[in-house]
């Protein structure tokens, strides 16, 4: 059996080359280790940013149990939202904090300033699971301002086709059915309610329209 090759020359062929590319070759071991550790450096400052982040949306929910020197205790349940958007922007954290702001508005009847956040969180976040939720808290926002305003209609409608299938499409129809209602359209009242009767998205939604399509019946025999 013969002795593997060694191939000296291609040895010395190669150590050739590194001596005389050794400056390219230490500069480009150099720009390798660099961007790794500007990567490193760029993931653990991520990671900071968003346990900061994390903390700061916990105190803005339950002041009580959790602080930070970035949220005022004093302040609004919206406006601790707010406090988080401003101090950790470009993070997850201030954007679920944006739809939890908007929340809040809407809870303190600030309907105009809730509706604009609604909208500013579904423009930032195409892609988050939040969005019908959001398109539904613009449209509830609408309504509240003015049941009879056509675009809160319209609103609702743009759920029901945007987001069909999803319980936020089955609140929307539920709405409007109520808004049917108020104007004594039975017709389209009952079409609806029994449409969220039978969904199988949302037990809870159905059972309230099953119970509205009973309040119906003596509206229908008068």
């Amino acid at each position: 059996m013969e002795p593997a090759e060694t191939h000296p020359d291609r040895l010395i062929d190669f150590w050739e080359w590194l001596v005389e590319n050794r400056r390219q070759v230490i500069l480009a071991i150099f720009i390798v280790v660099c961007a790794v550790v500007i990567v490193y450096i760029k993931r653990q400052n991520t990671q900071m940013a968003e346990e900061a982040a994390s903390e700061d949306v916990l105190a803005a929910m339950d002041p009580d149990r959790f602080s930070t020197d970035k949220v005022s205790p004093e302040s609004t349940k919206s406006e601790r939202f707010a406090e988080v958007v401003a101090s950790h922007p470009d993070t997850a954290g201030a954007s679920n904090a944006k739809f939890l702001q908007a929340s809040a508005l809407f809870d303190e009847g600030k309907f105009t300033e809730a509706e604009a956040v609604f909208s500013a969180y579904a423009s930032e976040n195409p892609l988050s699971p939040l969005v019908a939720a959001a398109a539904l808290g613009q449209a509830s926002c609408k309504a509240s301002l003015n049941v009879n305003d056509p675009g809160a209609a319209a609103a609702y409608e743009a759920v029901r086709s945007q987001h069909a299938g999803t319980a936020e499409a089955v609140q929307a129809t539920l709405a409007l059915g109520r808004m049917a209602m108020a104007k004594k359209n039975v017709s389209k009242a009952r079409k609806l309610f029994t449409e969220v009767s039978t969904n199988r998205v949302s037990q809870i939604w159905a059972s309230s329209a099953s119970d509205l399509l009973r309040q119906l019946a003596p509206a229908e025999s008068q």
